[in-house]
């Protein structure tokens, strides 16, 4: 396929808005010396063959214009990777001219309309060039070298598969080189996401036939001439229309699947905090509740005592004890009750539930987890979607920082209150992260989004990882 990142180009290509001096080193070295490559071999080509170029020079031009109104046509495939729609066009080309010429039309006549826009760098955008040239030159080359004509089926399609593989294989090799070089994505996920998705039996099985179609058309230009190039339009703008449509289902696929693991990561959250509300009330019971009613048992037992052994005047003082006790215990039960109507995470409310969800944390990790809070204002599920952030980043500092202390601040400050979780941890590139099995910082964002607060994340390999949210006091999430 012709790609090309806008960082590579298939009949792909790579993009994306970095300057020359912002990219990798190994991608500008790679590039470089991509494109040399390619100049190199066609200069060879071109000087060897000087006479054969000039002659079939007005028969190439019908076919530069349109290669250049073809990939005026691009698909977005993954990330900054595009599918150009030159390919079958040039690939026909390799078809019909012998390797020095199809590979020349391929150099000069790719089109990316990021080069105008200096969306990519001029060594990313020879290097693109660069790469389709390579890939439709080597498929000319194999197709010739089998010396089949055109017209003689089934021995032809054999030829042509071949070339397809052929320029398929070098071209997806510099794609995903460059793109990795470029993003850091691991190779195998580049490949599953330029090259299918989650469809990658329909993407590959379109693409062949996508290839094969300038089998297709290398005999109707055969037939027809010039005029038969008109009639590319059709198939390439078919096809184009079948790229388009599977990106759309794929992406489709793609948010149902997000939104299916964001919901089970939601339920799971539910019973969580179920859990730990139960843990802060059976910690209020424990705490609060069971001390004033055993001391009612105590002085029940005292005064049993005394009836028991006749000491009825050792009731008039040991009575009011009892008395005592049994208020202190309807005091604290009724404290207990109206603390879990204010708050929904427990009798000691926001403050109290994260110095618990630290001491639980720290004792599963051994990391040094310090707690900064104070009693804040809000509504209670204010309150809830606080601590829901503040045991996400803790989690995530638990499980990837590899951290050796943490320490959480909470704080109003004018009309918000605002929670901060950093570490010291080894920090990560939020650009590099999964999204497809790592949301729980988009779920955060969304989340706090809602309620009417912002939320930052500051990260890197020295100093940690800071996550820092600000919610009004006076709004809440929506019910």
């Amino acid at each position: 396929m012709s790609a090309t990142t806008g960082a590579a180009t298939d009949h792909h290509g790579f993009g994306g808005r970095t300057s020359r001096l912002s990219e990798p080193k190994a991608l500008l070295v790679v590039e470089v010396l991509g494109a040399l490559t390619a100049l190199t071999i066609l200069c060879v080509l071109v000087a060897t063959h000087e006479g054969d170029v000039l002659a079939q020079l007005p028969s190439l031009l019908p076919w530069l214009l349109v290669v250049a109104l073809a990939d005026l046509m691009p698909v977005p495939i993954w990330g900054s990777v595009e599918l150009m729609m030159s390919f079958p066009v040039l690939l026909a080309c390799a078809f019909v001219f012998p390797p020095y010429a199809a590979g020349l039309l391929a150099m000069v006549g790719t089109v990316d309309a990021r080069e105008f826009k200096r969306e990519i760098p001029w060594t990313r955008a020879l290097f693109n060039r660069s790469n389709v040239a390579l890939s439709v030159t080597a498929a000319s080359w194999v197709f010739h070298s089998l010396d089949v004509e055109l017209h003689r089926w089934p021995l032809v399609a054999a030829s042509a598969s071949l070339g397809l593989i052929v320029d398929l294989a070098l071209n997806a090799s510099l794609v995903v080189v460059g793109t990795w070089l470029l993003t850091g994505v691991p190779v195998r996920r580049i490949v599953l996401n330029v090259y299918g998705g989650s469809q990658p039996a329909a993407f590959i099985g379109g693409y062949l036939c996508f290839g094969l179609m300038a089998l297709v058309l290398a005999t109707m230009y055969e037939v027809a001439g010039t005029w038969g190039l008109m009639a590319f339009a059709i198939p390439v703008l078919l096809a184009r229309q079948m790229f388009v449509q599977w990106k759309r289902l794929a992406t489709v696929q793609t948010q149902l699947r997000q939104e299916r693991q964001m919901l089970t990561r939601v339920t799971r959250r539910i019973a969580d905090e179920r859990r730990d509300e139960r843990l802060a009330v059976a910690a209020g019971i424990h705490d609060d509740i069971l001390p004033p009613l055993y001391k009612v048992h105590l002085m029940g037992q005292v005064l049993r005592q005394d009836l028991a052994s006749g000491r009825l005047l050792d009731l008039e003082s040991d009575l009011p004890e009892l008395l005592e006790a049994t208020e202190a215990a309807s005091h604290a039960l009724r404290d207990l009750i109206g603390d879990l109507r204010k708050s929904t995470l427990g009798p000691g409310g926001l403050p109290q539930t994260l110095e618990l969800l630290a001491r639980s944390l720290e004792a599963e990790s051994k990391i040094r987890i310090d707690v900064e809070v104070e009693p804040v204002p809000g509504t209670p599920l204010t309150h809830l979607l606080l601590y829901q952030v503040a045991k996400e980043a803790l989690t995530n500092v638990v499980r990837h920082s590899r951290a050796s202390a943490a320490r959480v601040v909470l704080q109003s400050m004018g009309n918000a209150i605002c929670l901060r979780v950093e570490d010291n941890g080894t920090g990560f590139e939020p650009s590099l992260v999964d999204r497809d099995r790592h949301f729980g910082l988009q779920l955060m964002r969304e989340r706090v989004e809602l309620a009417g607060g912002t939320m930052w994340l500051q990260t890197s390999s020295r100093t940690g990882t800071s996550v820092a949210v600000e919610v009004p006091i006076d709004e809440g999430p929506p019910r």
